[in-house]
């Protein structure tokens, strides 16, 4: 409720007649708005005065000029703050995040609670705060929203549900979550804060946790996580790195709830080095010049992701580029090596499919789909390719796909399915798309046979499990 509630409010304040679940605060100051629920939480072990600072992630609605019609309220009292709309809009103008910064006393161990007021009538009272630059790589303390209702409603790690609202049956999506818990729990304490731990986006996983639970603990584990890949990795290395360590989604989600500007720069940087770099290759299945005998279905996905991320949160790298532009270049390229079939074979694989690679490209080609441009060749590509994947590369006996389509000196036709929550979200989105229930049902059968199946001691293996599986359980409704 309070995430509807804050929505109406943001889209109030644009000047938007909608109905809204109205809330006055009265005490010292008296505020009538739409109210977003908060806790002020430390982070940094200390107690006393804090410099609180961190991102929120908004739903669609609230122009980036609409800031002074809020009003944060602790305990009755309306606090001084710093708030700006951070980088990045949704294609309608409107911001995607706020940063908010204010001074406070707060413990680690001891949250308290506070309520940002949004509304047309909403007026501060207190004069604002300058903007304060955070020193270390971590804020002291944050005020997260604690409504895992409002975090899923912004769509801010792409469309799932909250973990209040995942299905209790079958077995395979209860055990999907307590196994996040208990193997995220285990890999932690021996990996927290080591960029090696991050393939295939570590800190992805924990900011999505934390959007579907609203629990602090997995927020702070994304941004340890995230500042580390970016100082141990990408920094260390002048920003140049192959697709395959490329985890830029967790980055370009540090930004949004952090502000921290490095981590944009880190966006860009790769987003424009992939552009010069790969763009060009996309559509090479069997170049062997200028270094495309090398392109696969991961090096197109990764791609493809840089350049949304990149427009997402409009980050530029060395030059400038219009990455709206190159995404629709992005998208030709891939598509244009579809192969009759609906395979994907390259040099790189000795003329073989990778079902898992082919899963994360499916996976970038719906988020251009669903948030850039609903370019009408993705769907009937991602079906020619689903149904000859069920048809060819699915073993029901072992309830997972082959690694790829033909063994080569790198790989077999070993079914693997640690892997198979790679591959499951382009099934659940084509169910939703077409609302088709053959593609649920494979998909449910491929989800069931990943959780029941998956090697989750592997750090390589857990983070493949959960990267992009949560998505599925939007997906499946």
């Amino acid at each position: 409720m309070l995430g509807r509630c804050l929505a109406v409010g943001l889209a109030c304040v644009s000047g938007l007649a909608l109905s809204g679940c109205q809330s006055t605060i009265t005490g010292p100051v008296n505020v009538t708005g739409d109210t977003l629920a908060l806790q002020i939480v430390r982070m940094d072990g200390g107690s006393g005065p804090a410099l609180v600072s961190n991102g929120i992630p908004l739903p669609r609605g609230l122009p980036p000029d609409s800031t002074t019609h809020f009003a944060l309220i602790i305990a009755g009292h309306e606090q001084p703050i710093h708030l700006e709309a951070l980088a990045g809009r949704y294609p309608d103008g409107s911001a995607r995040a706020l940063l908010i910064q204010f001074h406070y006393s707060v413990s680690a161990g001891s949250p308290i609670p506070a309520l940002l007021i949004a509304g047309p009538t909403v007026t501060r009272s207190t004069t604002d705060l300058p903007k304060t630059t955070v020193t270390g790589n971590m804020p002291a303390a944050v005020a997260l929203p604690t409504s895992p209702s409002y975090l899923v409603s912004t769509e801010v790690v792409g469309q799932t549900i909250t973990r209040a609202a995942s299905p209790t049956t079958p077995a395979a999506f209860p055990a999907f979550e307590t196994h996040l818990i208990t193997y995220g729990n285990s890999h932690w304490a021996s990996e927290a804060g080591n960029w090696l731990y991050d393939y295939y986006d570590r800190a992805l996983i924990w900011y999505a946790w934390w959007v579907r639970t609203g629990d602090p603990e997995y927020w702070r584990r994304g941004t340890i996580d995230a500042v580390a890949y970016r100082q141990q990795l990408l920094e260390a290395n002048n920003y140049l790195l192959q697709p395959h360590d490329a985890q830029m989604e967790g980055q370009a989600l540090h930004y949004l709830l952090t502000g921290d500007e490095a981590s944009r720069t880190a966006v860009g940087k790769v987003a424009y080095l992939f552009s010069w770099q790969w763009t060009p290759q996309l559509a090479c299945t069997q170049c062997t010049a200028n270094g495309g005998q090398y392109v696969e279905g991961r090096i197109q996905a990764r791609t493809l992701m840089s350049h949304y991320l990149a427009w997402m949160i409009d980050a530029v790298g060395d030059s400038a580029v219009d990455w709206a532009s190159r995404m629709a270049t992005d998208v030709t390229n891939i598509l244009s090596t579809q192969q009759a079939d609906g395979s994907y074979r390259f040099a790189e694989w000795e003329g073989a499919h990778s079902n898992y690679m082919t899963g994360l490209m499916h996976d970038a080609l719906i988020k251009y789909y669903t948030y850039v441009q609903a370019d009408a060749r993705i769907p009937p590509a991602i079906k020619k390719t689903l149904d000859w994947m069920w048809a060819t590369q699915w073993v029901s006996t072992a309830q997972g796909f082959k690694y790829v389509s033909e063994n080569m000196s790198t790989g077999t036709t070993t079914p693997t399915t640690d892997l198979n929550l790679l591959i499951v979200t382009g099934y659940g989105w084509y169910y939703q798309y077409s609302r088709d229930a053959t593609y649920k049902t494979e998909a449910e059968t491929m989800f069931a046979g990943g959780v029941a199946g998956a090697w989750l001691d592997g750090y390589k293996q857990f983070n493949q499990n959960y990267c992009q599986g949560y998505r599925y359980l939007f997906y499946r409704q």
